[in-house]
């Protein structure tokens, strides 16, 4: 008996070969059969392109689908037809040369995971530095600048081995930059970009800080270093003050709620606040430059920043809020030494002492203590008394 063999539907052939009835063997653009016959293939359906192949196939056996006992046919796919489908569905053919920026993957899960803490105080700030002001980033080019430089530096402080140069490289290109691009923004301040540039205040200073105890630093810890820090972060109050309902109205409202936290203060930091306040009161009576009302509202916001320091002494919320809010007559005094500036500045450094495990902070408060000392005369001395205490014991 002889037995006819199984007959396979061409379920997407052109239409001459329906027409015929004859088994269409689907090549584009035109099928075999129409090729031979020197006719116009046409076919009825676009979509199955994309699974014909342009090669004619090789003779071999119909294998049964295992589920559902159909017809299977391997066959190979073209990267022209890949291409040309990827286009009509308007999607980006992605090139197997390109080149993913890893390194700038690896800063941004590294200020998710750990860097962007440095800055919070609380849980609610946590969450506004660790994705809204990423967030903002990313409209704000100088920003996540900012947020990939204290990223790498963090790195290269975490990773004492072959890498950390390059770490510290990639935090000094990503530095220089969003510092140029902040300072050009400085004088275009609206809604659009007040968010990144207050947020890129605090950046500032837990850079200048950090990079300047790294290996190789051309200049360490120093006052004069310090006094640059609090120059370049005093641009927020430019800021804050061009959209201060809008800030205190949007998701970067918990950054503006200083509240001090309930603590216990030590008698001995009550001591030398109080002692702060009368020496300011008596450099106003003798000397016509001193400016009293000032150095009242540089020592409130000193108290209520130690606070901080107090409940949490690694915290970086003194550091770079007492830096931000430093009015200009101050850092004027402070550039031009006078005495009463520095011993203001020698209690800064006693907090910052304490804060001395922060990665940032380190050795910043011994150091600038150091040179404050050697420029106050003696009979000067004993109004730094309390912070020399703190730093050396």
């Amino acid at each position: 008996m002889v037995y006819r063999r199984s007959h396979t539907k061409s379920r997407h052939g052109c239409t001459n070969c329906k027409r015929r009835r004859v088994k269409c063997d689907e090549q584009r653009p035109n099928c075999t059969i129409c090729t031979q016959r020197q006719e116009e293939c046409v076919y009825s359906s676009e979509v199955p392109y994309f699974f014909a192949g342009k090669q004619p196939r090789k003779p071999s056996r119909n294998k049964r689908s295992p589920t559902t006992g159909q017809t299977s046919n391997v066959t190979s796919v073209s990267e022209d037809e890949t291409s040309a489908l990827l286009h009509q569905m308007g999607l980006t053919q992605i090139s197997t040369g390109s080149v993913l920026h890893m390194e700038e993957l690896e800063l941004e899960l590294q200020w998710i995971m750990q860097t962007h803490k440095l800055l919070a105080r609380n849980e609610e700030t946590r969450k506004v530095w660790e994705l809204l002001v990423l967030q903002e980033a990313l409209q704000q080019p100088f920003l996540m600048h900012g947020i990939l430089g204290l990223s790498a530096l963090h790195l290269s402080h975490l990773r004492a081995d072959n890498s950390q140069a390059k770490w510290l490289s990639i935090a000094m290109s990503h530095k220089n930059v969003a510092i140029s691009m902040f300072s050009k923004q400085l004088s275009n301040i609206d809604t659009s970009n007040v968010k990144a540039m207050m947020s890129f205040a605090g950046l500032v200073v837990a850079f200048g800080l950090g990079s300047a105890l790294t290996p190789g630093s051309p200049e360490g810890p120093s006052l004069n270093s310090l006094i640059e820090i609090f120059t370049l972060s005093r641009g927020v109050q430019a800021v804050v003050s061009a959209e201060p309902e809008f800030l205190r109205q949007s998701n970067f409202a918990p950054l503006f709620d200083a509240t001090p936290p309930q603590v216990f203060w030590p008698d001995h930091v009550l001591v030398a606040f109080d002692r702060l306040e009368k020496l300011n009161v008596q450099c106003g009576q003798q000397f016509a430059h001193h400016n009293t009302a000032v150095y009242k509202r540089v020592i409130e916001y000193s108290r209520e920043l130690a606070a901080f320091t107090l409940l949490q002494p690694p915290s970086m919320t003194l550091a770079a809020g007492f830096a931000i809010r430093a009015p200009e007559v101050y850092l004027s005094d402070l550039t031009s030494r006078q005495l009463y500036s520095l011993v203001v500045l020698a209690h800064y450094c006693g907090f910052l002492h304490m804060a001395r495990e922060n990665w940032c902070v380190g050795r910043w408060g011994r150091e600038v203590l150091g040179e404050i000392q050697q420029i106050l005369p003696p009979d000067w001395q004993h109004h730094i008394e309390w912070p020399v205490k703190q730093v050396w014991g």
